[in-house]
């Protein structure tokens, strides 16, 4: 599989298109976690109120997927070699994506069940653009690995958000409501693993080569992800069926996956010939540690182990804070901090090379702020997961305002580069 030179070409559609929904990603993951800091201490009472859905849904629609399109819009044309069906499309869907996800956020704080569903039509109708708009631009791409994994993270999405909406517009509308049994579990899976999880993995078969400067290593690749999307599929399946086998079977399957993927991108760093780490590769290659928690969380709720002095609601919660603030949100800022600068050089700077001196990509944010960042997003994440299995809510709340510094320092990267 042949690999890009850089992560922008000719075929890259304007900054302005990914850059909007970086821009909200990176807002919504401090905001989160500010929110974090004032009200995390709720995660240790109970796993779902009404503020822990908003922040839990401003960092997932918000933060996540927002980042995740974002991405999507600048890494198809060079990954898949597609120009982007239509520009106008991706910047029209933003107003409306932006509007359902602050009204799903404010109806979920609110418990306004109408605006909640308004909120949740609006992110649904913009989902469905942004599928529909990647869709038409990958049929005429040159397929790879890396594609084969995108398309399996779209119909996830799509499975998802079929899930999740069935269950926002039965708030808005209970009398024409759909039952499903645990279909909160069902669509956090398919979204947090089955579409976020599956797409960065695939991802990192070309992103850790490139910027490691290492031989690409994709030993496990294609049963990571035959396992991985047949794991996701028996969670969300069982839990809607209420048969513990399938999620019992599928979790497992979800972890080795999970561990193959690890093995392979250790190799790959192991064998990279640029042996100093910068800050987006540290972030990045340290999210494998919350994964591997994650794993363990999740095999240990599935299989319905008990932990002496951990109560399964806590459990839970540390098993959702661990992947989604830890694994997904890290790996993600991680080639953010990899991303954003090369764009921010390449859409000002490269039509002077050869002509006047520009700054290196290195030279246009601080590192060491970004490093300090890091350690800031590892030390609030831990303190984060100790205190929910001690069950102590200030050390929750400590926690997550740690881990907001961390994600002020990447607001700050993203100024920066804007600003150079």
């Amino acid at each position: 599989m042949s690999m890009p030179s850089a992560i922008a070409t000719d075929r890259s559609p304007s900054f302005s298109l990914p850059l909007r929904y970086f821009i909200l990603g990176v807002g919504s993951v401090f905001l989160s976690l500010l929110g974090m800091a004032l009200f995390g201490g709720e995660l240790v009472q109970t796993t779902w109120t009404p503020r822990l859905l908003a922040l839990t849904h401003l960092l997932a629609l918000g933060g996540i997927l927002s980042m995740i399109m974002g991405a999507s819009y600048q890494l198809v044309p060079v990954v898949l070699l597609a120009r982007i069906w239509s520009e106008p499309l991706g910047k029209a869907t933003f107003g409306t994506y932006l509007a359902g996800t602050l009204g799903m956020v404010v109806g979920f704080w609110t418990w306004q069940t109408r605006i909640l569903g308004i909120g949740g039509a609006l992110v649904l109708l913009s989902v469905l653009a942004f599928l529909v708009n990647i869709a038409i631009s990958m049929t005429r791409a040159t397929w790879n690995r890396v594609g084969a994994y995108m398309a399996v993270s779209l119909a996830m999405l799509v499975a998802a958000g079929a899930v999740g909406g069935l269950r926002v517009l039965g708030y808005a509308a209970p009398e024409g409501a759909v039952p499903l049994a645990n279909a909160l579990v069902a669509h956090a899976h398919l979204a947090a693993f089955g579409s976020a999880s599956l797409l960065i993995f695939g991802l990192s078969y070309q992103l850790v080569p490139m910027f490691a400067v290492t031989h690409l290593v994709d030993r496990f690749a294609w049963p990571v992800l035959g396992l991985g999307t047949v794991g996701v599929l028996g969670v969300a399946g069982g839990s809607l069926a209420q048969l513990a086998w399938p999620v019992q079977l599928g979790a497992t399957l979800m972890a080795l996956a999970s561990f193959l993927w690890m093995h392979d991108v250790w190799r790959m760093y192991q064998g990279r010939t640029r042996r100093q780490l910068d800050v987006g590769l540290i972030i990045s290659y340290g999210s494998l540690a919350y994964l591997a928690v994650a794993c363990v969380a999740g095999l240990l709720l599935a299989w319905g182990v008990p932990v002496p002095g951990v109560p399964a609601p806590r459990l839970m919660a540390l098993y959702g804070a661990s992947a989604l603030g830890g694994w997904i949100t890290l790996s993600i800022l991680g080639w953010f901090y990899k991303i954003m600068p090369f764009l921010g050089w390449y859409h000002r700077y490269s039509t002077l090379v050869g002509k006047k001196k520009v700054p290196l990509v290195k030279d246009l944010y601080d590192e060491r702020l970004g490093r300090t960042g890091c350690w800031a997003f590892h030390a609030g994440l831990v303190a984060l997961a100790v205190s929910l299995v001690a069950g102590w809510g200030p050390g929750v709340q400590v926690g997550g305002a740690i881990a907001s510094v961390g994600a002020f320092t990447v607001v700050l990267m993203l100024v920066q580069v804007l600003r150079r």
